[in-house]
């Protein structure tokens, strides 16, 4: 299941960057940025991060200088910004950094495994959740939904099981001989 949270999240984060739903389709184009020249990002945008990071690290709500409440960028800045949709800030976004895995055993079937993703605190600075707007596309957002795992994703899953059950075949195999 481990195997299966970090191919998720990895495959958010390249889903998000490449600029794909979760069916693998293209994003919406951007129609309201970047205005001007693009900027580079500034340190309080990365949220004071090494700008080669992968993966920025989730930064939950808290105040951060420059930044408005709940990690949120002012207009202005938003829009000088040219990354791809909902990840203005590229791998520091919100839309990939609060991005939590988890997995447990199914209650009802003790053989049966979940492994689930959430954003958690993706909020508007006024704490509000908004990610389901653009989802489900509802008033002028476009429809761009990423609750799901792309087809590379599945089949990076795919793989990892097999692998996994090799591997508990051989372990099997050898306790038993």
């Amino acid at each position: 299941m481990e195997a299966w949270e970090r191919i998720i999240e990895n495959d958010n984060r390249q889903g998000v960057l490449n600029g794909t739903d979760k069916d693998g389709q293209d994003a919406p184009l951007l129609r309201y940025r970047p205005v001007g020249t693009a900027k580079k990002l500034t340190v309080a945008q990365r949220l004071g991060q090494r700008p080669n990071l992968r993966r920025g690290k989730y930064a939950g709500t808290g105040p951060f200088v420059g930044i408005v409440a709940n990690n949120n960028l002012t207009s202005k800045e938003y829009r000088k910004l040219d990354g791809p949709r909902l990840a203005p800030r590229r791998q520091f976004s919100r839309v990939i950094t609060n991005l939590m895995p988890g997995s447990f055993r199914d209650a009802t079937d003790r053989n049966v495994w979940h492994c689930v993703m959430a954003w958690r605190n993706v909020l508007t600075s006024k704490g509000k959740k908004f990610l389901h707007y653009h989802f489900e596309g509802q008033g002028n957002n476009p429809r761009y939904d990423l609750r799901g795992v792309r087809p590379s994703g599945i089949r990076d899953c795919k793989a990892a099981l097999v692998a996994w059950a090799k591997d508990a075949v051989r372990r099997l195999w050898r306790k038993a001989a």
